[in-house]
Order: structure tokens, then C-alpha cells, then sequence
């Protein structure tokens, strides 16, 4: 029952994704469609890497959200002349682009605000002022959030480029693993939780009542919520401890939810 039950949850998340991405162009073409940054660089085939960089917005988080590339970029999306389009764009490598290392938190917490706020504080962040390069917020979730580390190895991997016996954080040697298991430990959370909506789903097509454990499993949702935020702030060990506590407790619900749902 319980192989049958991911796959049908596995069946259904794809599809989802299918109808989302099959309805995505359209609604940001009409959202955007008076913004020039979208519309000129749309009808762009060179240079080449410009043009692929649009395409790569086009595919990203950012731009289901119809955030246009002024947001983060700069210039004037309402400007049909070059020179005023583009005033204050810089590359991310000048140190005074919006998207440089040492910037970019500012940049994003326009729309991030928790998460830019931790980062800010953390350790990581302390670092970037004075040597103006270093672990930002595309470090983890590339430009324009196209691709967002989520896997355990992938995520130790990245650490593992400065946290190395010959790297710039040799003294912290340990925060590969810490932060894959981390990662790995909002993975299985996620995964009961979503397990757990699942039989509610079916329990309600049963007439079941499930009140109680959807409140539970709402509560179970905010604190997965808030360790992943802390996250952000590289508070390891907690993230860690709070979702694994989360994990134990929604693996109890699920198997009760389960019983019920027969």
C-alpha cells in the first residue's frame, strides 16, 4: 500500500507540474507585456548569451512570479531607448552592481525579507564586506532562482568549496555533512507531510473526519517553515533538530492517518 501510495502521490506532482508549465508563457507574456526589458530582449538572438539569459528567466521561479528583470537588475522597463534601458545595469562582477556578492542580499530582500534578514546576520554575510566576494545569495540558489540546491550531496559538494582542508573555512571541516543532512532532513519532513495531506485527501473522500490531525499537520508545516528559514542563518544544528522533530512526529500521525485509510 505504501509503494502505491508514493506513486500515485509521484503521478499526480508530475502532472500538476505538466499543466503549470503548459499554462506558464502565456500568463507572463500578458503580465508583462508593456515591460521593454521583456519585450526586447524576447526578439534578441544576439549576442547569444543575452539571449539565453531572457530564456533563462523565462524558466525561473522569478518570472512565474512576473518579476521583471528591473527588480533585480536595474535600468527602466518602461524605456525604449538603449542607453536609458539599461542605466545603472552592471554585471554581478562590478563591485557596484545590485548583483554583486556583497549586494545582492540587499537586492533581494526587497521581496525576501526573513530570509535576506538572517542571511544578513549570519556568518557568511560578515564576511562579504570586506572581501566584497564569498557565500551569497546566489551561491545556493543560482541567478534568478533557475536552479535552487536541494539535494543532500549537492548541497555538501558546494560547502565542501570552501569548508576543505586547503579552502578559505579549512577550520570548519564538519559543515559539509552538517548541511547535506540538513538538507536531507527537510527532504524526508517533506516527503511524511506530504504522505500525511495525502490520506487526508483520501480519508475525506470516505467522509472521515480529519480536523484534528490537519491542524496537526499544519502546525508540523510551520515549524518545517521556520527551520528552513533558520537555515538560511546556517543554524545547523537547529534547522536539523527541529525538522527531525518534525519528522517523528508526522511519521506518528501518518501511520495513524494510514490506519484509518484502509
Amino acid at each position: 500500500m505504501k509503494l502505491a501510495l508514493l506513486s500515485i502521490l509521484l503521478t499526480t506532482a508530475a502532472a500538476l507540474l505538466s499543466m503549470a508549465t503548459q499554462r506558464k508563457p502565456a500568463a507572463q507574456l500578458a503580465a508583462l507585456r508593456d515591460n521593454q526589458c521583456v519585450v526586447c530582449h524576447a526578439k534578441l538572438m544576439e549576442p547569444l548569451l543575452v539571449s539565453a539569459h531572457f530564456y533563462e528567466w523565462r524558466g525561473s521561479a522569478h518570472a512565474r512570479a512576473q518579476v521583471g528583470c528591473e527588480r533585480c537588475h536595474g535600468g527602466d522597463p518602461a524605456a525604449t531607448v538603449f542607453k536609458t534601458a539599461h542605466q545603472g545595469v552592471l554585471n554581478a562582477s562590478f563591485p557596484t552592481s545590485t548583483l554583486a556578492p556583497k549586494n545582492a542580499p540587499a537586492t533581494c530582500q526587497a521581496c525576501h525579507q526573513e530570509i535576506a534578514a538572517l542571511f544578513t546576520q549570519s556568518r557568511h554575510f560578515q564576511q562579504l564586506p570586506a572581501s566584497g566576494d564569498g557565500p551569497s545569495c546566489t551561491t545556493c540558489h543560482h541567478h534568478m532562482a533557475t536552479s535552487v540546491i536541494y539535494r543532500a550531496p549537492d548541497t555538501a559538494n558546494l560547502c565542501a568549496s570552501c569548508h576543505q582542508a586547503k579552502g578559505p573555512a579549512a577550520q570548519w571541516l564538519n559543515v559539509p555533512k552538517q548541511a547535506g543532512d540538513t538538507i536531507a532532513a527537510f527532504s524526508r519532513a517533506d516527503e511524511v507531510l506530504a504522505w500525511s495531506r495525502y490520506l487526508v485527501t483520501e480519508g475525506r473522500k470516505r467522509r472521515l473526519n480529519f480536523a484534528p490531525e490537519e491542524a496537526e499537520i499544519a502546525r508540523f508545516e510551520k515549524t518545517l517553515r521556520q527551520a528552513k528559514l533558520a537555515w538560511h542563518g546556517f543554524d545547523l544544528k537547529a534547522s536539523r533538530a527541529n525538522a527531525d522533530q518534525v519528522f517523528l512526529q508526522a511519521t506518528k500521525l501518518k501511520d495513524k492517518l494510514a490506519a484509518r485509510v484502509k
